[in-house]
């Protein structure tokens, strides 16, 4: 079974789900996560310092992948970060609603925009893997 790594964060005070209000979450490499539509995934944190010897990954729930929707980051130097449906910004791009965005990812919107800020999220294709059924219009 794929597993999926979140930070402890997202995980409820019983440790057996995600937080209340997050029903999906956005990550890089589209295509990779697209072939998972329909599978169910392991959903863990580490114990530890992620990746070293001894640390132990802590599956704290399963969940089935609804869908995979196709999203592109588009950022604005170190200033602005935008989702669009589009794979180029245009004016007439059609934007997602940030702070939809970050309320169904568990964040507030501040928290989520800094979050892809960071150097590590390059501007491009992305996927919102969905844990129900909504999908963004």
């Amino acid at each position: 079974m794929k597993r999926m790594a979140f930070n402890p964060r997202f995980v409820n005070e019983a440790g057996n789900d995600l937080v209340q209000g997050k029903i999906h979450t956005i990550r890089k490499n589209y295509d990779y996560w697209k072939r998972f539509e329909g599978a169910e995934i392991a959903l863990f944190t580490w114990q530890g310092k992620p990746y070293q010897k001894g640390s132990k990954q802590i599956v704290f729930c399963v969940k089935r992948v609804m869908s995979v929707q196709e999203i592109y980051l588009y950022k604005d130097g170190a200033e602005s970060v935008y989702f669009t449906k589009h794979e180029r910004l245009a004016e007439n791009s059609t934007l997602f609603n940030s702070y939809l965005l970050s309320r169904n990812d568990g964040l507030d919107l501040f928290t989520f925009q800094a979050w892809f800020k960071r150097k590590e999220y390059m501007s491009g294709k992305m996927g919102i893997i969905h844990f129900t059924d909504f999908q963004y219009q």
